[in-house]
């Protein structure tokens, strides 16, 4: 059922945000209780909306029709949000609240007395769980490094802190692959050829150029200001090594912090 999305995302990468939106729009209630814990359309909906178009629920959409009806479909939900005017403000308004909560925490925060002791009290392990929420965090990913200079300001020393940020968004990371084998495991029969399929184009890949899928996700965790988890459950799915993918996460995840501590740190003191 899912098989020719799966192929189509393989052949047009550039449909991936478009497909990803369906994917979210289309996700059936409470899927978050129930394995694969993805928000993947159901079955039966899928071949409802197959017996509507095509009048046969098997059916197979050619690549072109079904490439048409993705963009076509997130097109008309992009106009929607437009039209409706909420969501954008709504998303607006998020980012610049989290931005003023951002500066506020590295200004002022530091200056209050409790607060002060209450995160120099939770030491480099508080730090390293509220790091792990934050790299295992689909709906709301805020990064950790956003108050880098306050954790500085109140005793953390800056090597270690940047380390333990990095180390507790590959733990999130980790939860991740494990979501990935779940959702592989929890499949078995249903996904069985395309896992094969995929499975064998990765190996391909691999054969030619064997480390390319973790330089990919490297170069992913290290600039795109994305969650890991978009990259890392499909990879744990095709059954990719996990010391690769924990490797390329980690090493990407120093490198994302360390700019996005330094970043924050110049913005912080311009304001200031």
């Amino acid at each position: 059922m899912i098989r020719p999305f799966l192929l189509l995302a393989l052949k047009r990468p550039g449909l991936w945000p478009a497909m990803l939106s369906a994917a979210w729009a289309f996700r059936p209630r409470g899927w978050y209780r129930r394995p694969p814990f993805l928000p993947l359309p159901s079955r039966a909906y899928m071949r409802w909306r197959l017996e509507t178009a095509y009048g046969d629920a098997d059916a197979v959409p050619p690549d072109d029709e079904l490439a048409r009806f993705i963009v076509w479909s997130a097109e008309m939900r992009r106009r929607m949000r437009g039209r409706r005017g909420g969501p954008l403000w709504v998303k607006v308004l998020a980012v610049a609240v989290l931005a003023a909560f951002a500066v506020w925490v590295n200004v002022s925060a530091v200056q209050i007395a409790g607060v002060r002791e209450a995160a120099a009290a939770a030491g480099y392990w508080g730090l390293f769980g509220v790091s792990v929420v934050s790299g295992f965090n689909l709906v709301a990913p805020v990064p950790v490094a956003f108050f880098y200079p306050f954790l500085v300001d109140i005793g953390f020393a800056p090597l270690p802190t940047l380390l333990t940020i990095a180390a507790g968004m590959t733990g999130g990371d980790f939860l991740g692959y494990l979501v990935g084998n779940a959702t592989r495991d929890a499949l078995g029969h249903r996904l069985r050829r395309i896992r094969a399929r995929l499975e064998g184009w990765l190996d391909a890949l691999r054969a030619r150029h064997r480390l390319l899928p973790y330089g990919l996700l490297f170069l992913y965790a290290a600039f795109a200001p994305i969650p890991n988890e978009l990259v890392v459950i499909p990879m744990a799915f095709m059954r990719c090594s996990l010391a690769g993918v924990m490797t390329a996460v980690l090493l990407g995840n120093v490198i994302f912090n360390s700019l996005m501590a330094s970043g924050v740190t110049w913005f912080v003191g311009w304001w200031a």
